[in-house]
């Protein structure tokens, strides 16, 4: 599987505002989400050699996906995203379980369904009901255009929109 270099949550700045970032909604950072939300998996992050991700869900996202293989409305996805250890050649350094080790947390990203979200983008970037935001490390909301973050995940409606549905699962 390829991974889309628009994949970039965040992190990159992308030019003109599209005519439906006005419908953007503005979601809120918990700021409890350390401890009130599971962390749920730490992985290198797909199509970002530079970074790692550490993912949180909330309880009703830990329900598990519904008969339909979705999340239920309501489900909140935390992703701290951090920056990896270079080594003198600015490479990304390796633990012995050859993964890339974190560094300075970099941004916040957040993923919050609800249905009646699901239909103010164009068919192309729907995902039934998920919208996204980014913040700083310090949770300021960055106020960035999250159209990379839906074009990411636009392929992934097989698994709710999700990359990591399937550890979600495998945490209940």
């Amino acid at each position: 599987m390829r991974f889309p270099t628009a994949c970039a949550i965040g992190l990159m700045v992308l030019g003109a505002a599209t005519a439906w970032a006005a419908e953007d909604r503005v979601l809120e950072l918990p700021a409890d989400y350390q401890t009130a939300f599971d962390n749920y998996m730490i992985s290198d992050r797909l199509g970002q050699e530079d970074q790692v991700i550490s993912l949180f869900a909330n309880e009703v996202a830990r329900s598990g996906p519904l008969q339909d293989g979705r999340l239920p409305e309501g489900s909140v996805l935390i992703g701290e995203l951090y920056k990896v250890k270079l080594d003198g050649d600015g490479a990304p350094l390796l633990s012995p379980l050859n993964r890339r080790i974190p560094d300075k947390l970099a941004a916040i990203v957040v993923m919050e369904k609800r249905a009646e979200w699901a239909g103010q983008y164009p068919d192309d970037l729907k995902l039934d009901g998920w919208e996204f935001e980014v913040f700083s490390p310090t949770g300021e909301n960055l106020a960035k255009d999250t159209t990379a973050c839906r074009e990411c995940h636009a392929p992934l409606g097989e698994t709710d929109y999700l990359w990591s549905i399937a550890h979600i699962r495998a945490a209940n």
